[in-house]
């Protein structure tokens, strides 16, 4: 089970907190679990619980900031749940993705695509979890080797774009991990357990 600590960098390499994370694979798919303490926008822990189906697809999400509680199932052509209490629900399709300020979901976005594309995606705002329907393009730069502060990693590198703001960035994933995103989080500390991946040696 590898798990790890980022540190957290707001999008501007500046430390605003970190991310201990564990993630698994089941017979039915993965698991990934985080604990996150932050000073964005004021401190505060938050903990995300999310399973991914063995489609790739996630299939239920808990995040609770403290100040609000999400829950989301896929339930055929709906994300059906709660937000603080209250019943929601997101479209769905098998083109659509998910996404919250962690790169574990970055990192199924990727492993779900073939190669660069644009996308449809449900965005969870940062610890409200107020959901928006937004445009995200993820530009396949190819296999290359990339060094953290843990070691080198070989990985499949991307170029993340949120189409509306611009805001854009490279990350590099390495099976269900993301092992380095430029400005935004960086590997302080990594153990990969039994089903990596694994640093190279030296």
């Amino acid at each position: 089970m590898p798990e790890g600590v980022y540190t957290v960098m707001g999008g501007k390499g500046n430390p605003v907190g970190t991310e201990q994370f564990r993630a698994a694979r089941a017979p039915a798919g993965s698991r990934y679990f985080a604990e996150i303490q932050t000073d964005v926008p004021t401190p505060h822990a938050e903990t995300i619980d999310l399973i991914v189906g063995e489609d790739g697809r996630p299939i239920r999400l808990q995040v609770d900031t403290g100040a609000h509680e999400l829950r989301l199932d896929a339930d055929g052509d709906r994300l059906v749940g709660t937000l603080d209490g209250e019943p929601l629900e997101l479209p769905w399709g098998p083109d659509d993705h998910l996404d919250y300020l962690s790169p574990s979901f970055n990192a199924v976005t990727a492993n779900l695509l073939d190669g660069t594309a644009e996308i449809d995606v449900n965005y969870l705002d940062p610890v409200t979890c107020a959901p928006r329907r937004v445009r995200q393009r993820y530009e396949l730069l190819g296999d290359q080797e990339v060094s953290t502060p843990v070691g080198r990693f070989e990985a499949r590198a991307w170029r993340y774009t949120a189409v509306e703001s611009g805001f854009t960035k490279r990350l590099w994933v390495a099976g269900d991990i993301v092992v380095a995103y430029e400005d935004v989080f960086e590997l302080a500390a990594y153990q990969p357990g039994l089903s990596g991946p694994f640093p190279r040696p030296g």
